[in-house]
């Protein structure tokens, strides 16, 4: 059973941006380490973090969860199996907030362009 989907889009002259401005591999930043390892390398780095924040933000939108602090996006953690396939792992209070909602898996799907990216996470019991 859909226990809920999410959806998130973003442009990614947003995260070129914020980019520029400092990096997002420290622990005040919105991505993990793996997340940083797995998408922030290489030409298309901005786009790929953005897809990223996307499905975490469509991840928490699934959840049902109102964002009150940046520290949940660090709780919402995008990782790529090694078929390349996306998948959501969760940790502390997004862990403990699926439990209780019974979930059983997340299904997620991204995407991205040179100007934009987006995600779409359904979360299932």
């Amino acid at each position: 059973m859909i226990v809920g989907i999410g959806v998130d889009l973003i442009e990614c002259g947003r995260a070129e941006r914020e980019l520029s401005q400092r990096p997002w591999n420290t622990d005040e930043s919105v991505f993990t380490a793996a997340e940083v390892r797995q998408c922030g390398e290489g030409r298309y780095k901005a786009a790929r973090l953005s897809a990223c924040f996307a499905a975490k933000e469509a991840a928490l939108k699934a959840l049902g969860v109102v964002i009150e602090d940046l520290g949940l996006f660090r709780e919402v953690e995008l990782l790529f199996r090694p078929d390349g396939h996306p998948q959501i792992k969760l940790h502390s209070r997004m862990q403990a907030k699926a439990r209780s909602l019974g979930v059983r898996h997340i299904w997620v799907s991204i995407a991205f362009a040179k100007k934009h990216a987006g995600a779409s996470v359904v979360v299932e019991s």
